[in-house]
């Protein structure tokens, strides 16, 4: 299981950087290199099931996610069907001194390079979050 951590700082609005990290229905659209197919399939409250294509690298990893949120503090994706089954995105947010604060904690149920102690999905998890970060400084 790979494992990653990363925070995130921008200077925006929580409620805003919180949408927009949290929009899963538009990543198609904003995020066509990562996410190149999204099919919602339920979404409730505070919890939603989602069919996604994510891309990784040069690789492409068909999943069931069921998202969970808590507005505008927290957001868990949990993967629980699919081609990295057991893996999980856990997001919180907190806001100070008019900067938005995002740690990203990551588990990623990939097997990684006996040849390499780099893992390219970290990398790539870190460049669609950078996405993320000029989204939110466009809108």
């Amino acid at each position: 299981m790979l494992k990653v951590s990363f925070e995130l700082e921008i200077k925006a609005d929580l409620e805003k950087s919180f949408d927009i990290i949290t929009n899963f229905e538009n990543f198609q659209k904003l995020f066509p290199d990562f996410y190149p197919s999204i099919l919602i399939k339920s979404i409730r409250d505070e919890s939603s099931l989602v069919a996604e294509h994510l891309k990784l690298h040069d690789t492409e990893f068909i999943i069931m996610s069921k998202h969970f949120t808590s507005k505008p503090y927290s957001h868990e994706m949990r993967v629980i069907g699919g081609d990295i089954k057991g893996s999980g995105i856990n997001e919180i947010f907190s806001f100070d001194n008019g900067k938005t604060l995002v740690k990203v904690n990551v588990e990623l149920n990939v097997k990684s390079s006996r040849f390499s102690k780099k893992n390219p999905y970290g990398e790539s998890l870190k460049n669609l979050y950078n996405a993320m970060m000029i989204e939110i400084e466009k809108s």
